[in-house]
């Protein structure tokens, strides 16, 4: 993972060092990106194979596209158009990886640890983009094709890993494959947890996409550096590391917590609405108002600490989601992993896409200061209605979450197939 989010910084600064403008490299980021679209259609298809397949080939497809940037390097022959392709196919390639990775947990780990190993599979995403893209930059500066060389390595020792691992597979019946995509996109739909939480972390993602143009443009009005704009926007890789490491433990934080404010009603009727403990416990409805937190530090103050701080928080809130909703989607939802990933993660992206834009056209009408009292406003009336609009709370407090000894502590069942047959009703947070 490290070797992919590399990657997203050598190809824009391969396309300038071939003599080109940095319209191209703008064009080769574009190529990176545009994949994200193929999220349903890979989840349909990563659902029908052997996940370690999928990882085998797709990992070996990119080896020999990277490789192939490599030699034209070597040969002092690359082309831009060569790039572009590169970059297309390579993240193709990875789009198909990331969903058989998620497949593969659930498929070789004991259904009461699938939390542990999300929680451990998210942390690995966070470390990665800590080091990822300033190793990229690092090794880069070094030689162009050291990154690319190092990337084909980390991919032969991943496969060496792969041989190694057991577990069996077996196979699933077959449909038309629009119809598996359409049945995938029925169940996010159907599925009230799944379907409020995509919404939920879709927008959370447009907020901060849009907040991170905000501090940009808000930075060089007042002449902040570029190390310090880096290291402020790398807090909320921090804080999503965090986050996934506190995950496994949210349970014992929450019962710590309900003893604690036993004694103290109003204490605890605030951390209940909050998602914090009892049986409102809802690490999405959490998300929320961290994020409201988050969004009035950074409003009603200035400094760039205080900024990086309020990342830190959303960023924690986001590792905590993402080991929430993987849980859920891999307990309730067997067969139907891939799909249901990729329709959650197309939607999270397309949000973050979105994002600058937005923020841009709140730039340009409110300007910066009333833009982030804007976003606080937008965040604040999510929260308000998750928390209080009985519908959607109930959806985002799946049962497993209300703790031990509760009513609603049984783990969800599934039929065969994936299908839902209890009453439980149960996506990406990119940041």
């Amino acid at each position: 993972m490290a070797g992919t989010r590399a990657l997203g910084v050598v190809y824009p600064l391969l396309a300038v060092l071939d003599g080109r403008s940095v319209v191209w490299a703008g064009w080769v980021v574009f190529a990176w990106t545009v994949p994200t679209l193929l999220y349903i259609p890979a989840g349909a298809l990563v659902d029908r194979w052997d996940p370690r397949l999928v990882l085998r080939w797709s990992e070996v497809l990119r080896a020999v596209a990277i490789a192939s940037v490599v030699l034209a390097l070597m040969w002092g022959r690359l082309d831009v158009w060569h790039l572009l392709a590169v970059a297309f196919f390579e993240a193709a390639f990875s789009v198909f990886s990331s969903l058989a990775e998620t497949a593969l947990i659930s498929a070789i780990v004991r259904k009461k640890d699938i939390g542990n190993a999300m929680a451990v599979h998210e942390s690995s995403v966070h470390i990665a983009v800590l080091t990822g893209r300033p190793l990229g930059g690092l090794l880069f500066g070094w030689l162009p094709a050291a990154p690319l060389v190092a990337n084909l390595v980390l991919i032969g020792g991943f496969l060496t890993a792969l041989r190694g691992l057991g577990g069996s597979f077996t196979s699933r019946d077959r449909a038309p494959l629009l119809q598996e995509i359409r049945r995938g996109i029925t169940v996010v739909r159907g599925d009230a947890f799944l379907r409020v939480a995509t919404w939920l972390t879709a927008a959370t993602n447009m907020i901060f996409q849009a907040l991170v143009i905000v501090f940009i443009a808000s930075g060089v009005d007042h002449g902040t550096s570029p190390l310090v704009t880096g290291l402020v926007l790398a807090a909320s890789g921090v804080g999503g590391l965090i986050g996934s490491l506190v995950a496994p433990r949210r349970g014992r934080v929450a019962s710590w917590l309900a003893g604690w404010t036993a004694r103290r009603p109003l204490v605890g009727k605030v951390t209940d609405h909050a998602g914090l403990t009892r049986r409102g416990r809802s690490t999405l409805v959490l998300h929320a108002w961290l994020w409201v937190l988050s969004l009035a530090l950074i409003a009603f103050t200035n400094a760039p600490v205080f900024f990086a701080a309020g990342l830190v928080v959303m960023g924690a809130a986001g590792g905590l989601s993402n080991v929430t909703i993987k849980t859920v989607t891999s307990r309730s939802h067997p067969d139907l992993i891939a799909r249901v990933t990729g329709f959650s993660r197309l939607v999270s992206y397309g949000a973050s896409a979105a994002g600058p834009l937005f923020g841009s056209v709140l730039l340009m009408v409110l300007g910066v200061h009333l833009t982030v009292f804007a976003l606080l406003g937008l965040t604040l009336l999510i929260a308000s209605l998750v928390t209080w609009v009985r519908r959607l709370r109930g959806s985002l407090s799946p049962r497993w979450e209300a703790g031990p000894g509760s009513a609603g502590a049984a783990e969800p069942s599934t039929s065969r197939g994936g299908a839902k047959d209890t009453m439980y009703e149960p996506q990406q947070v990119t940041v």
